[in-house]
């Protein structure tokens, strides 16, 4: 896992989790996969140098789909506690008076192969459409057409694997910033009509830790 450099709030776009757990494929036994979800990253999260901590799943985590993460939901968990967030609002406390900040978190990814969270095009133009107006951040996992999202095939070729119905939620909503990742080689800083949207995969390719955290100031 990487280091945390000192923050108000840590935000994880998803992917959380290995596809293989104690040699088994994740898919066919997610409860172990949450098993090492409980002993590897709860204790990350905790020892993170962070006020507020808010997550949402990606395509590679089975548990969150499968298994039961109640407790970390917006309604239920504890305050400065780690907040997972599928399709649902999270409130960050901001004191001095100040509105509380607002953050948004999706977890879904175009449908493709026999993964997590997964949607089809028309399936993810109503999941954002729940999206609400005025939000400061959106956390989701995949990331808008155009943004972060080039890959290639194996001619070498690129092309664009965004959602082009997350950008027009995005163009409806307007946050202050949006966060993805998923595509590991996306990883970056762009900008979308004033809107900064940033691709934070740690992550390559071939799943080798090759970037920090993306430190924001909003």
């Amino acid at each position: 896992m990487p280091d945390v450099p000192p923050c108000d709030l840590l935000l994880v776009a998803g992917d959380i989790c290995p596809d293989r757990v104690q040699g088994t494929v994740a898919m066919f036994q997610p409860e172990l996969q949450q098993a090492w979800f409980d002993r590897m990253i709860r204790p990350w999260f905790s020892s993170a140098p962070a006020r507020y901590r808010v997550a949402t799943w990606g395509n590679h985590d089975f548990c969150g789909e499968r298994c039961d993460f109640s407790a970390d939901a917006p309604s239920n968990a504890d305050p400065g506690a780690l907040v997972i967030g599928v399709d649902e609002l999270v409130q960050i406390p901001r004191g001095g008076g100040a509105p509380a900040l607002s953050v948004w978190t999706t977890p879904w990814s175009a449908a493709f192969g026999d993964w997590a969270f997964m949607k089809s095009a028309g399936e993810l133009a109503a999941v954002y459409a729940q999206i609400p107006a005025n939000i400061d951040i959106l956390v989701t996992h995949q990331p808008p057409y155009g943004y972060g999202d080039v890959i290639s095939d194996l001619s070498g070729d690129t092309m664009h694997v965004g959602s082009r119905e997350l950008l027009a939620a995005i163009e409806r909503v307007r946050p202050r910033l949006v966060v993805c990742g998923h595509i590991h080689g996306g990883h970056g800083r762009y900008q979308h009509d004033g809107i900064p949207i940033c691709n934070v995969s740690v992550v390559d390719e071939r799943y080798r830790n090759v970037h920090e955290p993306t430190v924001i100031d909003l």
